[in-house]
Order: structure tokens, then sequence, then C-alpha cells
């Protein structure tokens, strides 16, 4: 596709196979995938999205889509015959090697992506719709690019909010955070042994919140431990990512208490309780 932005920005489908996977927590499988035209993608920011495409429930052949038309024919086509498509971060990319990495949640077999990734073999193949011109000139290319995190670059105390789904997103975050940047991740994971380093040369104090295995007098949400936190700096800005009503919860939150206004608030949606997301 192109824009009326100064750069064009171009997304294309390609089909790739998986060549390695590497459990990196009980709830978190990194997927590489490679492919021959990997080694022109290209990412607008260290939250790129993409789309992952599997096979249609009805067990049919998985075609990749063509032309500017697409997805309004997938929309057309009966639910049992589409192909399923998720989205998911660019969590690494070898365009040297043609690699890209892709980390997934693991949260058994009641999801097609999750139950796919639970029982991916070498060598299977897979769709993805990937980046291969993006427009970095603006906020608004980069938005349109499919990155959330744009930080000002008068930026220098952040406070950043993600659950176990944009925690991909995250760890990309903090490796690309300026030297001079302060910042407070809080981190939500389904276990205590899904926390893992993140490292960064920012200066970042991570709050993780497992759901279990943490100590019982703990905060036991996003939200909660942000109401208790007590934050060392002034924030200038906030990237918020992972399930929709935490989401909207956790920006009131930023805006009504700790007085942040809201466009320094960067938010996503990645999933919505009870509904399937693509």
């Amino acid at each position: 596709m192109t824009t009326v932005l100064e750069r064009p920005i171009d997304f294309d489908s390609v089909l790739a196979t998986v060549a390695a996977i590497d459990d990196l927590s009980p709830h978190l499988r990194r997927v590489t995938f490679v492919a021959p035209r990997i080694a022109d993608v290209v990412t607008a920011g260290p939250d790129q999205r993409i789309k992952v495409l599997l096979s249609p429930p009805d067990g049919g052949v998985l075609r990749l889509p063509t032309g500017d038309d697409w997805y309004a024919e997938w929309c057309a086509t009966p639910a049992d015959e589409r192909f399923v498509m998720r989205t998911y971060t660019v969590r690494a990319l070898r365009p040297e090697v043609a690699e890209l990495d892709i980390e997934f949640v693991l949260h058994g077999v009641n999801g097609p992506a999750s139950a796919w990734v639970s029982e991916a073999t070498l060598g299977a193949e897979v769709g993805l719709i990937l980046p291969f011109a993006v427009d970095t000139s603006s906020t608004k290319g980069l938005l349109m690019s499919g990155v959330d995190y744009v930080p000002p670059a008068s930026s220098v105390s952040r406070v950043l909010v993600a659950d176990e789904t944009a925690l991909p997103a995250l760890a990309g975050i903090l490796e690309l955070l300026p030297a001079g940047v302060r910042a407070t991740a809080f981190v939500e994971v389904p276990d205590i042994r899904d926390i893992r380093p993140l490292p960064s040369p920012g200066q970042v104090d991570i709050i993780w919140i497992p759901h279990t295995g943490g100590p019982a007098d703990g905060p036991t949400s996003l939200l909660e431990a942000l109401k208790s936190a007590t934050l060392p700096f002034d924030v200038d800005y906030a990237w918020v990512a992972g399930e929709s009503g935490m989401i909207k919860q956790v920006r009131r939150h930023l805006v009504t208490t700790v007085g942040l206004p809201k466009p320094a608030i960067s938010f996503q949606g990645y999933w919505k309780r009870g509904e399937a997301q693509v």
C-alpha cells in the first residue's frame, strides 16, 4: 500500500519457515523464521507490528494474500475458509541472514496462534505480512508504519506499562532506550518464572507483577502496581500496551492522577478479554 505521506509505506506477504524454537520461560516461546525476502524487511521502531497468517480453520491450504483489495476479500470470505490472522511484534530482525524472531505467549490451545506455536516444529511454514518500506519522517508516518512507541525527542522520563503480550515490544524498547533517559517499567507476567533480564543502556527500574509465585502482599495488577509506586522523577511520556481494559484504566490514572497530558501517552490494545484479536 502507499500513503499521502512523505515516504511510501509498503507491506507484503511472505511464506516463511521455522528455523529455530527457543523457550525463554514457561509462557514465552521465541520462534525464528527464515525466508529470502526477509533480507529486504525494514522496521519503523522497536514495537513494530506485523501479521502472522495460519491455515484456515477448515484445514484448507494457506494462500498468501495478494493485491490491494486482499483485506476486503479476506473479510468477505466465510470464517471457516479464510486464513487465521494475528498481530505480533518483530522481536529481532537480522536481514543479513534473512531471519526474523517473534516471541509468542503460550496459553494452551484455546487460541489458534497459541495452539500453533505450542506444537510448532522446525520446517513448519506460516505466512507473514511484513514491512518493506516505512515512513519515519513524522509521528503520523511512524504510526501508519505499524509502531506506537513514539516518544518526543525531548523526553527524558518515561513510564512503560506492559502485560505478557507486550513484553517482546517492551524488551525491544528497553534495548534502544538512550543512556540519558530514565524509565520505570511495570510488567505483568503469568508466573514468577517468566521474569527475565531486560537489558538497557538507559536508567531503568523494572517492577514485575507475576500472577503466581510472587509475594502474597504484592500488587495483583498493573494498575495497582502503578498506583502504589512512587516514581523517582516527573514523567513526560508513557507507553502502555496489552489488554484493552487494562490500557483504559492505566491511561485514565496517568491522566487524572499522575497529571500526564493525553498526547504524551502512546497506547495500544494487543487483545481484549473474551474476544479474538486479529
